[in-house]
């Protein structure tokens, strides 16, 4: 998306933009072709005011010669390589060059159709379209996408008016965060809300009532005041430096995620929110009372989207208990191993205590009680946490016993080993 997958590297490609004339009637000719592919094929509403456009994005699903073989193009009709649709559209829509780094998505560049204008200046240098194709794996996923890629910006602009409260919203649908995990595992930390979209609109207090999703608002203007319908959106009466995006509401632009900061340089409508929407509203006095916090959001999605909530409670349970066990080894067990003390011999007090250390991990991390060796009491509690006190104790307390019976029991399959060798020589 944007135009200009193909103007860079060694053999960048002429792809200008086009006038509304010409977008219309590529899109609606690689509508038609593609519906030779696909039952669903579908383009989002476009931003406002657009002049020109950059490129053409596609999305499409349910491929026809696998729901119905028979549906499909006749077979004999395409190339031994295209057997998959996103290389069989390549060859419908007469694509020259492709660009394919992800496994459900291609940038293609088609040949500008000869008998359409263009209004450059550039010589003869041959003249490309740049379309993006999107293969969604259901109706319902390429449903969500078209609401997430709608009206240009203002998912941009939606996006970073939720963050504050943990909400983000991708291509697979809206999730909430978990802010214990979120700085350290990004990925983790999200759990998925829904990815319907009238849930989530209703749910980000957005209308879908009227023509919102059904054509492209009139101006800038309209975008940004249906944005800001947001039941999150809200702006602080007076900006004094000190905000920052964990506070909600709109934040000092020093203090901007990278993404929102290279929108706010390539992206109009997304720098226009910024510099004069939100200005605007704050000089007005208009919606400087914000209405939820992070908690209240967090409450208000376990009531909307059942199931969420003990989603939610067993991905933090089972994240604090793998970062405790990754203490446990060397905060715990290890370090409650006692140094060597005088007189004993450094070979022994070396290998007897790496012995020990290796067979509590096993005792402890993984229940190998093979040593004939138990912990008197429980070192978990009911939720699985080490009890660390417990632990510590049952280390202190065994540990040269432990590692006496590991030296056994090594020393035992040594002489084993050894006599295994022995018969293997002599017979």
């Amino acid at each position: 998306m944007g135009g200009s997958a193909f103007s860079s590297g060694s053999n960048p490609l002429f792809t200008p933009r086009m006038s509304p004339k010409v977008y219309q009637h590529v899109l609606s000719t690689c509508h038609a072709k593609l519906r030779e592919l696909f039952f669903v094929v579908a383009t989002p509403i476009e931003g406002p005011e657009k002049k020109d456009h950059g490129d053409i994005d596609i999305f499409v699903a349910v491929e026809k010669n696998i729901s119905f073989p028979s549906s499909g193009p006749d077979s004999t009709s395409l190339p031994p390589s295209t057997r998959d649709s996103l290389k069989a559209a390549y060859f419908l829509l007469g694509a020259e060059h492709s660009i394919g780094e992800q496994p459900n998505a291609v940038n293609l560049a088609i040949p500008w159709p000869n008998d359409l204008p263009y209004e450059g200046t550039k010589g003869d240098e041959p003249r490309y379209i740049q379309v993006d194709l999107h293969l969604c794996n259901s109706v319902e996923h390429l449903q969500w996408m078209l609401v997430k890629y709608a009206h240009g910006d203002l998912w941009n602009i939606l996006g970073s008016t939720i963050r504050p409260y943990g909400l983000t919203a991708d291509e697979v649908g809206l999730y909430i965060r978990i802010p214990e995990i979120e700085n350290l595992n990004k990925r983790q930390s999200k759990v998925l809300l829904s990815s319907d979209p009238i849930e989530i609109l209703s749910f980000l207090g957005l209308k879908y009532d009227s023509t919102q999703w059904e054509q492209p608002f009139a101006s800038m203007e309209d975008l940004m005041e249906y944005a800001a319908t947001c039941r999150l959106f809200w702006v602080r009466p007076k900006q004094d430096g000190s905000a920052t995006e964990a506070d909600g509401g709109d934040f000092d632009r020093s203090k901007m995620k990278a993404n929102d900061r290279r929108r706010m340089k390539g992206r109009a409508t997304f720098r226009k929110w910024y510099d004069e929407f939100i200005p605007a509203c704050r000089k007005a006095g208009r919606f400087t009372t914000p209405i939820s916090t992070r908690d209240t959001v967090r409450e208000d999605a376990f009531a909307q989207f059942p199931g969420t909530r003990q989603v939610y409670k067993n991905r933090l349970l089972e994240w604090r208990k793998e970062q405790q066990r990754q203490t446990l080894w060397q905060r715990v067990i290890k370090a409650s191993i006692p140094e060597w003390q005088e007189g004993e011999e450094e070979h022994n007090r070396r290998h007897l205590r790496s012995l020990a250390a290796s067979s509590l991990k096993k005792i402890v991390m993984q229940d190998d009680y093979s040593l004939g060796i138990h912990p008197p009491l429980p070192l978990r509690d009911p939720d699985g946490f080490y009890k660390e006190d417990l632990v510590r104790e049952f280390v202190v307390d065994n540990w040269r016993r432990i590692g006496e019976a590991a030296w056994e029991e090594s020393q035992k399959k040594y002489a084993e080993r050894l006599a295994e060798k022995g018969a293997k020589h002599t017979s």
